[in-house]
């Protein structure tokens, strides 16, 4: 990271990280191959990404349509895809005011693209 400078920041979902890594990989020689931390990133996605890449990106795209989601949140809860309402609320930043009725529309939109 020595002598690198931050272009630009936002956040992404974990499968968004691995088109990063292959766009970087392109980028470079088409002979290199990835680093160390490319790769634990990689087995990283595959290991908890629950969600295929179109599923991901559609479910985000819902998520950012609501007024009361943020974008950071819209990434959480694409990564993790809670389960329930209780797992939800952990997600949740603690000074949101989302109500119980926003809770079940957001766990229906959820279920809608987890199966």
């Amino acid at each position: 990271m020595i002598g690198k400078k931050i272009n630009s920041q936002k956040y992404v979902s974990l499968l968004e990280t691995i088109g990063i890594i292959k766009e970087r990989l392109d980028m470079n020689e088409k002979g290199i191959e990835p680093t160390y931390e490319q790769n634990l990133t990689k087995d990283y996605v595959k290991k908890f990404s629950k969600l295929t890449p179109a599923k991901a990106k559609k479910l985000f795209e819902e998520l950012k349509k609501l007024d009361y989601i943020d974008e950071r949140t819209a990434v959480k809860i694409t990564d993790i895809v809670p389960e329930d309402t209780d797992v939800l609320k952990l997600v949740l930043p603690k000074d949101s005011s989302i109500d119980e009725a926003k809770e079940k529309e957001l766990m229906e939109l959820i279920q809608k693209f987890s199966k």
